[in-house]
């Protein structure tokens, strides 16, 4: 794609704003005292618009839009058998679900900061969705797998054994026998901190990250 790096050029301008107005609504509410359940709703709103602020800047060059659909309005279904009886679940999804040109590209699960527990979380769903794509008899390897998280809060060596469990426990539903790899992309820099949250301080933005994020997503529309 030609015009790959106005389009990145154009995503740092527009994240830089977009940043800026989140962090000082999210500022305001933690400042109100609101209560914890409340703040990291605030939070999770945050990485959500900043997801969908880096795709809608994207769709200004594309000829087709990337549909980001809420998880919530995409559902996908597998079923189990246990004991000669068939049960259905009708409802696996994840936070955003991308298509291009009425094709699913990829599942994206948002995280305000990524622990161990919240990517084995992210996981255990992108497992159950690879499952159903193998059930419907498509080939879970034709779409991608990413967290997208504001700030790391585990160990590079703990994710990575969580990733590997993921890659070895999905061979078995792809045409080509192997595993799944998820991607993961953090837009901001630093490591979580319960005395910097993210209500009361402006971190720096990850322009590499977010830069490689970009990059990644043009290449599932080629």
């Amino acid at each position: 794609m030609n015009n790959q790096h106005v389009i990145i050029n154009k995503v740092l301008e527009n994240i830089k704003v977009c940043y800026d107005r989140e962090q000082k609504k999210l500022e305001k509410i933690g400042k109100a005292h609101k209560t914890e359940g409340e703040i990291r709703h605030a939070a999770g709103e945050l990485v959500e618009h900043i997801l969908q602020n880096i795709i809608d800047t994207i769709n200004m060059y594309l000829k087709n839009d990337i549909q980001s659909k809420v998880g919530s309005s995409d559902y996908l279904s597998k079923s189990v058998t246990y004991k000669g009886k068939t049960y259905q679940f009708n409802t696996i999804q994840v936070d955003r679900h991308l298509w291009f040109n009425n094709k699913r590209i990829a599942f994206i699960e948002n995280k305000t900061y990524l622990d161990s527990c919240y990517y084995d979380r992210a996981l255990a769903d992108f497992r159950k969705i690879a499952q159903s794509l193998h059930q419907s008899g498509e080939d879970p390897c034709n779409v991608e797998y990413i967290v997208f998280a504001g700030q790391k809060a585990a160990k590079d060596e703990t994710l990575f054994a969580y990733t590997i469990d993921f890659y070895e426990d999905t061979k078995h539903l792809t045409k080509n026998v192997e595993g799944l790899s998820p991607h993961v992309f953090y837009f901001l820099k630093g490591i979580r901190s319960s005395s910097k949250p993210l209500y009361k301080i402006k971190h720096d933005l990850n322009l590499e990250e977010i830069k490689s994020f970009v990059l990644f997503l043009l290449s599932t529309i080629k």
